[in-house]
């Protein structure tokens, strides 16, 4: 089976999702923050932040992300995104 440019894509997302900021030396600015033992504030001010990192790294894709806290106290962001002007399945972050 050939993966879809559309599943390229969703696999650049995860890796940006899942890497921290730091973690790749010749790419610093690569990735997303570490917001663990952050006090979220204002999830509009982290979903702004993943919304630009997500479109400095993969201009190709566009994003629209939406925070919640759960239950739990956790916080939950889901990335909707499109490709091609074709709409994606969504990806949930949860810290």
């Amino acid at each position: 089976m050939v993966a879809s440019d559309a599943d390229l894509y969703r696999g650049h997302i995860l890796s940006w999702l899942l890497t921290e900021k730091g973690e790749r030396i010749m790419r610093p600015r690569y990735g997303l923050k570490d917001y663990l033992f952050t006090a979220v504030p204002d999830l509009d001010v982290i979903t702004a932040e993943m919304t630009a990192g997500l479109t400095e790294y993969i201009p190709e894709c566009q994003f629209t992300l939406q925070g919640t806290i759960n239950d739990l106290g956790e916080t939950v962001i889901t990335v909707f995104w499109s490709y091609l002007g074709e709409d994606q399945l969504a990806l949930n972050v949860t810290f």
